[in-house]
Order: C-alpha cells, then structure tokens, then sequence
C-alpha cells in the first residue's frame, strides 16, 4: 500500500523533489549506502497535528498503538471532485465506522501516480463529511490521493478538523483495491523524528487468513 521512494518521483506542487543518492558501494567501499534527501511528506506518508497545528501531536511523542489498529476500506471511485465524499455517503457505513479504527478512502487515483491527472480531479471529503468523522473513535483516514483538500484550497479545513480531533492523515496510498470489505489490520508506522510533523511510512494491510 506504498509507494516506493526515489529520485525523481511525485510530490505535492512546490515542495523540493527527494533526491536518494548512492554515497558508497560494496565495489569502491566494501559496503552499500544511500543518502536521503526529503520531506517529512514525501510520498505515502502521514500528517501529524504538528503539521498544521501549534499544539498539535508528533511523531516523536505519539504512541507507537497510534499507528495500527482495525481497517475499513470504502470506495469511492465512483465520484468526482464537484461530487466529493459526503456525509450521506459516509453514514451508509455508520455501523462499521463505529468499529473501525482507520478509514481508507479508495478514490483510485492511484492509478494516476506518475501522471499530471494525479493532481487533479480527486473526491475530499467536505466540512460536513469530515465533522462526521471526527465523532467516531478513529485514529486515523487515509486516501490514494495526495491530499484531503482541494488543491484549490488556502485553509486546508478538512486537515484541520480531522487533525484537531486527534485523528492522523495518510496520503499517496497505493493498492486499496486489493483490500477486503471484510475487516483487515492496517500498519502505517512512521518515523520517529523529533517534533516531527509527518513522516513516510510503510503502509501495510494484514488481511486474516481464511485457513
């Protein structure tokens, strides 16, 4: 459910591009090393309340049980940017919200990473949508786009409600089609930065067993 860093790939318009170079090889220095270069937001990531928020929580002071828990996956492929994801919408899963922890939101646009559609034209929940949210016990909502507002927006309304509430925010999610409506453990553990406001992480759905 992540995708792979490297030089050269997306990143939200006017943030610096990664740069992942190789500074020593088993060939010249008996072992191999790379040097990372990006942001805190660089591909499938999370935002932290720090991010836009004073008082907001971290990455270094969070604990690790913040980062894991029950997944629900809903999709939303079928709608658009003027549509958005709506409260009507959401209520149709009331039931399996109240017993999940992470929200996925599966709009498919992960089909367009690597793309110029990739930025544009993605479903975000709206202020209704997202103060819904912020009623059930959910420690984080993720989504195969690269953000939760438009990117059109200068407020950034549906971070700040979501991560005023506690809740964190996964973006540039890849691979929710191979998710089950039925339950599944998602894993997106960061870094653990001092003051960090986001970090990459490594999205992963633990699916049980029907054995």
């Amino acid at each position: 459910m992540t995708h792979t860093l490297e030089t050269g790939m997306p990143v939200f318009p006017g943030s610096e591009p990664p740069c992942l170079k190789k500074v020593a090889s088993i060939e010249s220095d008996g072992y191999n090393e790379i040097r990372l270069e990006l942001s805190s937001h660089t591909g499938t990531h999370i935002d932290c309340g720090r991010h836009l928020l004073t008082s907001g929580f971290d990455t270094d002071s969070t604990a690790p049980e913040r980062f894991f828990g029950k997944g629900l996956v809903i999709d939303c492929r079928k709608l658009t940017k003027q549509q958005g994801i709506l409260k009507s919408h959401l209520q149709l899963y009331e039931h399996k919200l109240e017993q999940a922890d992470f929200l996925l939101f599966h709009t498919g646009w992960s089909y367009f990473w690597g793309t110029a559609g990739y930025f544009k034209g993605f479903p975000v929940p709206d202020r209704e949508a997202a103060q819904y949210l912020t009623g059930f016990q959910l420690k984080g909502v993720g989504t195969d786009a690269i953000s939760f507002d438009t990117m059109e927006s200068q407020d950034y309304e549906v971070h700040k409600i979501l991560l005023s509430s506690g809740i964190l925010l996964i973006e540039n999610l890849t691979g929710l089609e191979n998710l089950p409506e039925a339950e599944f453990i998602f894993y997106c553990f960061p870094l653990k930065i001092k003051n960090g406001d986001g970090s990459p992480v490594r999205a992963v759905g633990i699916v049980a067993s029907d054995e």
